[in-house]
């Protein structure tokens, strides 16, 4: 398949999708078709053929159908591999009928998947990718994080990134299968790479947290490169980042491997976080109009928040009321709580992470005058939760997040201490987004300009966003003056997530130990909204985004101007901005932090 001409391989594909229609009744399979249809034999989205915005356009589609196919077949694999774990589980039990071949099960699922027509089209569609990528004018590798300044470790090919580098791995370059945007980066790693199909959005949480650790993030669509990093399984390399953003490696002087090592442990000694001991909570929860009176008990996200000053008509900012930090740590010392907080003890001595979260959870008692305290507060400014709804589960999940696995990683990882780590709760209705963006004020792609913000915009919540949900964003540089925006990417998600009908709330972490200089802690904690949002397929077929270059064009210019709107009012600091657009074409903005 890589070696057939561009245009056999593309009507090849057609031809395999047709094929496919007629045994298949999945809608959103339904989705990637029609849009790949469209960029094939349909108005080309009016481009031509194998050009270069032709052949963006033609990626969007293709790493559509690609995530969905390999999702089929990946669901399927696994099904038929629990079935075959249980067949040899029950052989080897006493008095079994018979005992069936264990070999022969280990890959029964994998192997019977390979033959299905989903697979072979996310393997023809691999192939095509590099070719698209080619006529659109990009090279094999795609760099989201240039690393430090030196990258020298050892070749280590794994699934998944590990909870935790294992003794003596490190400094590790890793050659990971995937990368799903929940993990936070051990220490030790000093390299992530990875394939082109699980490529990392520039502004996804994960991303941040790599340019932040300094951690070099790169992507490649050649299969030859990626199988002469998995053959150098155990060797030490050093890795390059040329001026087009290539990733390239040669073999280190011994020495210098120990010199970097040694000057690495020795940036990682002075480098701890410092985290900020907050005052006792001055009340239960706190309006927005008390935030900048009270800054040391609220976190980044709060605090910034009640900074931004917009006129009208420019943007909005929700009506929000937190709970400050150590109002936790009161609600452990209530009496009624004593033997949850004897039981909660010994779980976290045991480590079982995701035990404590829902112990946490279902077990932790709320005062009442805590809930009616929240519940006041958020009606005096505007914005009272529904009647009847559990609202007290998802703050106790925002509290709960203090032990998430990427939680837990990044405070030993960075030497913060476990009862250091405080948690206010940020409270706000979940805005009915359109559109979600992350604008990075100055942009962090290789060879930007100076002037350059990096926009990135997906279909309905930033959750699929900022947590790097299979496919990509719409992404793109945008700079001051009448240029067009540059387009990187356009939007390929097959899931948007949307807010709920009738609305909820979002419980948003807001800890003492992210957003401070120089780390940012992108994503470490949990917002959780009320009710649960709805997961909907997204038809990119009829998507403005990709097809109305005006509308396209005119919201990102509209992006770009409220960056430097908030980036002025922060006296010209670089700001990573978060957001939402509504369907009448407002901007909200729901946090904007000090951009690292």
């Amino acid at each position: 398949v890589v070696t057939m001409a561009r245009d056999d391989l593309i009507n090849f594909m057609g031809c395999l999708l047709k094929d496919l229609r007629l045994s298949r009744r999945d809608p959103s399979l339904e989705m990637g078709m029609e849009l790949f249809s469209r960029m094939m034999e349909g108005d080309h989205g009016g481009q031509e053929r194998w050009s270069a915005a032709w052949c963006k356009l033609m990626l969007s589609a293709c790493d559509r159908l690609s995530i969905v196919c390999a999702g089929v077949a990946d669901t399927i694999a696994e099904l038929l591999q629990t079935c075959c774990d249980r067949l040899k589980d029950a052989g080897l039990r006493p008095g079994a009928v018979f005992t069936p071949d264990a070999k022969v099960l280990a890959t029964f699922g994998e192997e019977t998947a390979r033959c299905l027509s989903e697979r072979l089209i996310a393997q023809c569609l691999r192939g095509l990718q590099p070719q698209l990528r080619r006529g659109a004018g990009l090279g094999p590798w795609e760099l989201v994080s240039a690393g430090a300044e030196r990258v020298i470790g050892t070749v280590e090919t794994m699934k998944a990134l590990p909870g935790e580098l294992p003794a003596g791995k490190a400094p590790c370059i890793a050659v990971t299968e995937t990368l799903t945007g929940w993990e936070d980066i051990p220490a030790g790693i000093v390299a992530v790479l990875l394939p082109a199909g699980h490529a990392v959005d520039v502004l996804s949480h994960v991303a941040i947290r790599a340019r932040n650790q300094k951690v070099l993030l790169a992507s490649c669509d050649d299969e030859a490169i990626l199988k002469e990093l998995h053959g150098l399984s155990g060797t030490r390399l050093k890795l390059s980042v040329s001026p087009s953003g290539d990733v390239t490696w040669s073999v280190p002087a011994k020495d210098e491997g120990a010199a970097a090592s040694e000057a690495d442990k020795a940036a990682a000694a002075n480098g701890k976080l410092v985290v900020p001991k907050p005052p006792p909570p001055p009340s239960m929860i706190l309006a927005i109009s008390e935030f900048v009176d009270n800054r040391k008990s609220l976190g980044g996200k709060s605090f910034h928040l009640a900074e931004l000053t917009p006129k009208a008509g420019e943007y909005m900012i929700p009506p929000s009321a937190t709970v400050p930090f150590g109002m936790f740590e009161e609600v452990l010392k209530d009496p009624m709580n004593d033997d949850f907080r004897e039981e909660l003890e010994e779980l976290i001595e045991e480590e079982d992470w995701a035990k404590v979260r829902s112990f946490v959870v279902d077990k932790l008692e709320l005062p009442d005058k805590l809930e009616a305290a929240v519940l006041a507060q958020l009606t005096s400014v505007g914005a009272p939760l529904l009647a009847d709804v559990p609202w007290q589960r998802a703050m106790k999940g925002v509290w709960a997040s203090k032990w998430t696995d990427r939680a837990v990683s990044s405070r030993k990882q960075m030497g913060v201490a476990e009862d250091a780590l405080m948690l206010a709760v940020l409270a706000q209705p979940l805005q009915p987004a359109a559109y979600a963006f992350v604008i990075h004020t100055h942009s962090p792609m290789t060879n930007a300009n100076k002037e350059d913000a990096l926009i990135e915009v997906v279909v309905g919540l930033g959750e699929s966003l900022v947590s790097n949900s299979p496919g990509r964003a719409l992404s793109a540089s945008v700079r001051p003056g009448g240029a067009a925006p540059e387009l990187h990417t356009f939007p390929s998600k097959p899931i948007g997530v949307f807010t709920p009908d009738g609305g909820t709330h979002i419980f948003r972490s807001d800890s003492n130990g992210e957003d401070l200089e120089g780390f940012a802690g992108a994503g470490l904690y949990d917002s959780i909204t009320v009710v649960d949002c709805p997961h909907r397929l997204v038809n990119y077929a009829s998507e403005p985004l990709i097809f109305d270059a005006k509308f396209r064009d005119d919201l990102l210019r509209k992006l770009f101007d409220l960056g430097r709107l908030v980036e002025a009012n922060f006296k010209g600091q670089p700001q990573d901005i978060e957001g939402a657009v509504l369907k009448d074409g407002s901007l909200v903005v729901l946090q904007s932090r000090p951009q690292v």
